[in-house]
C-alpha cells in the first residue's frame, strides 16, 4: 500500500525485538516460543500433563514414561498413553509472498516478521506433536512444504523461509482456491498476510477452508506507515506489485487516511469472526511473542 516515501525520518526506529534483527532464523523462533509461553501455565502446553485421549501402539523412540504398564501385564502388548495434546494434527502456515510484503518503514520488512512468526509458530507445533507445513502465496502457491514431522523438516522449513524474497503481484483468493485442492487433511490454517488484495474472493475462501474443517487464524501484519502516516513530509507512494505512483503531502491526508486504514481493519475483523476465523492484526513494531499470546488467548 505504502512503499517508498521520499522522507525516512522512522528508518532509525529502535528494534522492538532482538528476533526481528539476528539472521539466525531458528535462534529466533525459539526465542520467540521462548518468551511467548512464559506467561502461560506451562501444564496447558505439555503433552504429558494435558487431558487423556487414547492408547496407541508403541513406537521404537516413544517416551517409555508413556507406557501403560497395567494393560501390558494384562494383554503382553506394548501401548503407549496418548493425550489430546499428542494427537496430530496438520499445521498449514500460509505465508503471503508478494512484493507488498517487503515495504520497511519499522524495524523490519513484513515479509521478514511474517517469516519469523511463522517459524515460532511451527516450532511450537513440533512441541504439541503436530506436524508443520509452508506454503509460500503470490498469484498462486509459489513454493510449499507439505506437513512433515520427520526431525530435518524444521530445517528445511526455516530455510525456505530464510531463502524467499518477496516479489510480484498478489492473488490470494487464487492462492488459498489451491491451498483449498491441496490442503485437505483437517488442520490448523493459518495465513500471514498484509490482506492487500480482492478481499472478496481472499475471504470466500478462508470461510470455505473453514467450512472444509479446519480451524483457521488470519494474521494481518502491516508496516507502521499503512496505518498512520507521520506528520509532516512529502511522500511517494509506490505500489510494490504494479509500480504505480502517487505523490501527496502528510498533513493534507493523515487524518483522513488513518480513519480509512481504522474502518479497513475493522471491516476485515468483522468478516473473518463472522465465518468462524479467529483474526489478529498488527504492525510489525509489536513484538511477534505478543502477538502469539493473542493467538494463544483465541
Amino acid at each position: 500500500m505504502i512503499s517508498s516515501p521520499q522522507n525516512t525520518g522512522w528508518d532509525q526506529l529502535e528494534d522492538p525485538e532482538l528476533f526481528l534483527a539476528t539472521d539466525d532464523l531458528a535462534l529466533a523462533a525459539r526465542g520467540i516460543v521462548e518468551g511467548a509461553l512464559h506467561g502461560l501455565h506451562r501444564s496447558r502446553l505439555r503433552g504429558h500433563g494435558a487431558e487423556f485421549h487414547s492408547h496407541r501402539e508403541y513406537r521404537p523412540g516413544d517416551d517409555l514414561r508413556t507406557v501403560d504398564w497395567n494393560l501390558f501385564a494384562r494383554h503382553g502388548r506394548i501401548f503407549t498413553k496418548e493425550s489430546q495434546a499428542d494427537t496430530n494434527l496438520n499445521l498449514y502456515l500460509l505465508v503471503d509472498a508478494s512484493g507488498s510484503m517487503g515495504t520497511k518503514h519499522g524495524p523490519a520488512t513484513k515479509f521478514r516478521y511474517a517469516a519469523r512468526a511463522a517459524a515460532a509458530i511451527a516450532l511450537l507445533s513440533r512441541n504439541t506433536h503436530d506436524a508443520p507445513g509452508l506454503y509460500l502465496l503470490r498469484s498462486g502457491i509459489a513454493d510449499a512444504l507439505p506437513p512433515r514431522t520427520r526431525p530435518r523438516h524444521l530445517d528445511d522449513l526455516f530455510g525456505l523461509l530464510e531463502s524467499t524474497v518477496p516479489e510480484g503481484p498478489a492473488d490470494l483468493g487464487a492462492a488459498l482456491e489451491e491451498v483449498l485442492e491441496t490442503c485437505r487433511k483437517r488442520g490448523i490454517v493459518v495465513l500471514l498476510s498484509d490482506f492487500f488484495d480482492k478481499e472478496e474472493a481472499l475471504l470466500r475462501n478462508l470461510r470455505a477452508l473453514r467450512e472444509q474443517g479446519h480451524d483457521v487464524i488470519a494474521i494481518q501484519i502491516l508496516d507502521p506507515w499503512e496505518c498512520a502516516l507521520p506528520a509532516q513530509g512529502d511522500f511517494q507512494f509506490v505500489d510494490l506489485e504494479t509500480g504505480g505512483t502517487l505523490e501527496t503531502s502528510a498533513p493534507e491526508i493523515r487524518e483522513g487516511y488513518a480513519a480509512a486504514v481504522a474502518e479497513w481493519r475493522e471491516s476485515l475483523r468483522r468478516e473473518c469472526e463472522s465465518g468462524g476465523i479467529d483474526w489478529v492484526s498488527t504492525t510489525t513494531s509489536e513484538p511477534i511473542g505478543e502477538v502469539l499470546l493473542r493467538c494463544f488467548e483465541r
